[in-house]
């Protein structure tokens, strides 16, 4: 390998003087944006989002304009590995005594995602026992589980980008024009995005509404803004899908995770990053390489937006005190289509189910690739995995537990304080950590010329810092 690299050339796209057809052609960049903005609407959207707009109003929307902390931090971890060609979670195992980081997330996802998984076994059971109207929602929910991770083991990663981009357009559109058709008074919702710190109460009616668990309002909220952000799941398999994109400095390469692995045996052969360019053009041409990441995550952040308020804000007009509870956690959102037109509610029902197996088929393959990437350096024997029976072993372990745990949720576990926890840690306090680890190694590890700007790097830190706001309220 010769001393300095050169990055590839970037897309013509980007290179293109400034016009609507040059950006209108970026939109073709949105592609693992697509499994990010799906897994957010599946993870909770549907259950969280109107409930809290039934009880809270338009009052906590704010939470969405929080979960920029969470892109920004996409952005981040994804840069370092984009620009040095690193995973960063073989560095933060590389550069922390014992890889205390990676053991620290994989047992935050061993303990959360089979209980993830089995509240949306339940909800997914619930969807389709409502649409057949036969059955144990027990039974239909553990056997699509089941097939999806049949197909997550034999699928490949485009089928996945496709069905999610359709469960994203389905539910999306359908809640973002239910919205539309209330007419809203955008006067009074948008003040509330910017209204940070703004904390009702729960009203005294849902003393009244039977099977409604009264979660304490910092853990509502901080598990609300768990199904906003980009969970630490897809946080860390984001780095192996910019590789099968061949984005930044794997742009061309037939072999991104060869190469990958000998730019991490450079890096420990040398003591350092050395191996990047230090010319002008060469540090434009990196600039250029991060366009389409930064096209995916904001096409994302957006669509994830609009669909959230859309969900709070159907929730406000048009649920009110026929709020979603453990017994009832999908079927009453049905009136958000179903007040448009009679005949929308099939398609609602529909959606939901697409919706929930599409967040079980992506979840499954991200946090199998999640946990492939945070563990091969910490243990070699999991490098030594082919990533395939690696997968197979983990859905295992994954359904072995939580096939049992959403047993339990059928005898009185509450699945909304389940759902609630899990994404506190998954996708609040996992996603905090990794942040945090990030820029260190982006600010440390990179050569200068490819750090953060002193202002870009006290942004990324305000951003991080946004998604621990909701914790204060815990103590006031």
């Amino acid at each position: 390998m010769a001393d300095t690299l050169s990055f590839p050339e970037p897309h013509d796209v980007v290179k293109r003087k400034p016009s609507v057809r040059k950006y209108l052609r970026y939109l073709l960049f949105f592609g693992p944006g697509a499994i990010l903005a799906s897994m957010t609407i599946g993870q909770g959207q549907l259950i969280l989002g109107p409930q809290i707009g039934a009880w809270a109003g338009y009052a906590l929307l704010w939470l969405i304009t929080l979960n920029i902390g969470s892109y920004v931090i996409a952005y981040v971890g994804t840069r370092f590995t984009m620009l040095s060609g690193i995973s960063i979670m073989d560095m933060f195992a590389l550069k922390t005594r014992g890889g205390w980081i990676n053991w620290l997330i994989i047992g935050i996802m061993a303990i959360f995602v089979p209980t993830f998984a089995a509240a949306i076994i339940t909800t997914l059971g619930h969807s389709l026992a409502w649409i057949f109207g036969v059955g144990h929602y027990l039974f239909w929910g553990v056997s699509f589980s089941l097939l999806a991770a049949m197909l997550a083991l034999l699928g490949r990663y485009k089928v996945l980008e496709v069905s999610q981009a359709f469960f994203v357009a389905v539910l999306g559109i359908g809640a973002v024009a239910s919205v539309a058709v209330l007419r809203p008074d955008l006067f009074e919702i948008l003040p509330h995005f910017l209204s940070i710190g703004d904390v009702p109460g729960y009203p005294a009616w849902v003393d009244t509404v039977p099977d409604f668990s009264k979660t304490p309002i910092p853990l509502s909220m901080l598990g609300y803004l768990g199904t906003l952000t980009i969970s630490i799941v897809p946080l860390v398999g984001y780095l192996g899908w910019i590789k099968v994109k061949r984005w930044g400095i794997f742009r061309g390469s037939p072999d991104p995770d060869g190469l990958s692995e000998r730019l991490f045996s450079r890096y420990r052969q040398d003591g350092g990053i050395r191996y990047l360019p230090d010319g002008s053009e060469e540090i434009h041409k990196s600039r250029l390489l991060l366009r389409p990441l930064m096209v995916d995550l904001a096409v994302a952040f957006v669509i994830v937006s609009l669909v959230s308020a859309a969900y709070m804000i159907a929730g406000a007009d048009r649920l009110g005190q026929n709020i979603p509870t453990d017994v009832d956690l999908i079927k009453r959102q049905a009136v958000i289509f179903s007040d448009m037109a009679g005949w929308l509610k099939p398609l609602y029902q529909v959606s939901v189910a697409f919706a929930l197996f599409g967040t079980v088929y992506s979840a499954f393959e991200a946090a199998s690739r999640m946990l492939y990437e945070t563990g091969k350096t910490v243990r070699a024997g999991i490098g030594r995995l082919p990533y395939k029976r690696f997968m197979l072993y983990f859905l295992i372990y994954v359904l072995a537990l939580g096939i049992p745990l959403a047993v339990l949720m059928y005898t009185g576990l509450s699945v909304l304080l389940v759902l609630s926890l899990t994404l506190l840690f998954i996708g609040v306090v996992g996603v905090v950590i990794y942040g945090v680890a990030a820029l260190v190694m982006t600010q440390t590890v990179l050569p200068p010329a490819y750090r953060l700007t002193r202002t870009g790097a006290v942004v990324a830190a305000a951003c991080i810092a946004l998604l621990v706001l909701p914790a204060v309220f815990f103590f006031v």
